[in-house]
């Protein structure tokens, strides 16, 4: 443990690396890796002959106390609450993560209760409290009420989120050049893009992988594709992609969208064929074909295209390209998040159904 200086982590800068803990702007070294869900605890951190922050992690003793109230008045700016308590007005800084976790429902005269951090900081001179987290939320959904079951709890899940990564991976196939063989599909392309809640994109990427297994890639794949093998052969090892996936994991803390259950199987095995840990735990890759194919109620998958289409959309011609097929599951998830919010009527299913009926 880090003892020589400990503080509350309040916000930071990803753009500039800089942390704001307590009441002062700290810079990083840029491979420190800071994770969302650090906001808002007490770190314990050490300093470099630079002043940069090279070591940082969440201490053990987070001593919290607990509050019930209603508010009393509200800074979004800051962003801050105040509650009456013992006869004072008594303020209370919101981290940035759990700001957008209770937006909706913080105005003035609204129950409250939360945990907070015993110990006051100072911020442009004034004194805060910390919250630590929420306890309670409101009742009230964005979602409508005629959503209920398990439905419901995967668009909860869908929406309870600060970033979100868009990702599409395109596979290896097999061929006569590997025939006998225990052929296994490999991840060969990966796209991908990160954006805020409001869509804003921060950042894409896109690369090829050399296949670990079966490195050479069959003429079926080349021709399916419209590839030539040297691209794959010159692109990144698998461990460079799982190493990144885990740092975006690790920055960002998002939800990962998937279309399709093959991108998830693929991602599964391609863990287990490389030696290393699962990328994804339960509930941190979501498959957003599966839930349109349960909202709309079609009892069969959903081409990606298709789906786009049926939002309106010009898809133009499919080229199975990572990166492209990654910015349009980023347009068909902003849609149906509009649809679903508004509570809005969209003909989507019988869009689909005329697509199947005109092809």
């Amino acid at each position: 443990m880090m003892s020589e200086n400990i503080g509350i982590l309040l916000k930071y800068n990803f753009e500039k690396h800089r942390l704001f803990i307590n009441n002062e702007w700290l810079c990083y070294e840029p491979t420190l890796q800071i994770a969302n869900d650090m906001l808002g605890k007490k770190v314990g951190f050490h300093l470099n002959e630079k002043g940069q922050i090279d070591e940082l992690e969440v201490t053990t003793a987070q001593k919290l106390k607990e509050m019930k109230g209603k508010i009393q008045s509200l800074n979004v700016t800051i962003p801050r609450i105040s509650m009456h308590t013992n006869g004072r007005l008594v303020h209370f800084f919101i981290p940035e993560n759990q700001f957008y976790l209770m937006e909706k429902y913080l105005k003035p005269g609204v129950y409250l209760q939360f945990c907070y951090h015993e110990d006051e900081v100072q911020i442009d001179n004034t004194s805060y409290y910390v919250i630590a987290y929420f306890k309670e939320k409101k009742p009230d959904d964005i979602l409508p009420k005629s959503i209920k079951g398990d439905l419901r709890k995967a668009l909860e899940s869908l929406l309870n989120t600060k970033y979100y990564v868009f990702l599409d991976l395109e596979f290896s196939m097999s061929g006569p050049e590997y025939r006998g063989k225990n052929f296994s599909a490999e991840i060969i392309q990966v796209g991908l893009i990160i954006v805020d809640v409001e869509g804003q994109i921060i950042e894409k990427f896109s690369a090829y992988i050399k296949p670990t297994a079966f490195p050479n890639i069959t003429d079926k794949t080349q021709e399916f594709l419209k590839i030539n093998k040297i691209v794959v052969e010159n692109g990144i090892t698998y461990l460079q992609f799982y190493n990144y996936i885990k740092e975006i994991r690790a920055r960002y803390n998002p939800l990962f969208i998937v279309w399709g259950v093959s991108d998830g199987f693929v991602l599964n095995s391609s863990c287990a064929l490389n030696n290393v840990e699962p990328l994804f735990k339960e509930n941190q890759l979501i498959d957003l074909q599966r839930i349109h194919r349960q909202f709309y109620q079609i009892g069969q998958d959903i081409g990606l295209y298709n789906a786009m289409k049926s939002y309106g959309y010009y898809a133009g011609v499919q080229i199975h390209d990572a990166l492209v097929d990654a910015i349009i599951l980023h347009q068909i998830f902003f849609k149906f998040k509009e649809i679903i919010t508004d509570a809005s009527e969209f003909p989507f299913k019988e869009n689909y159904q005329s697509i199947l009926e005109n092809r």
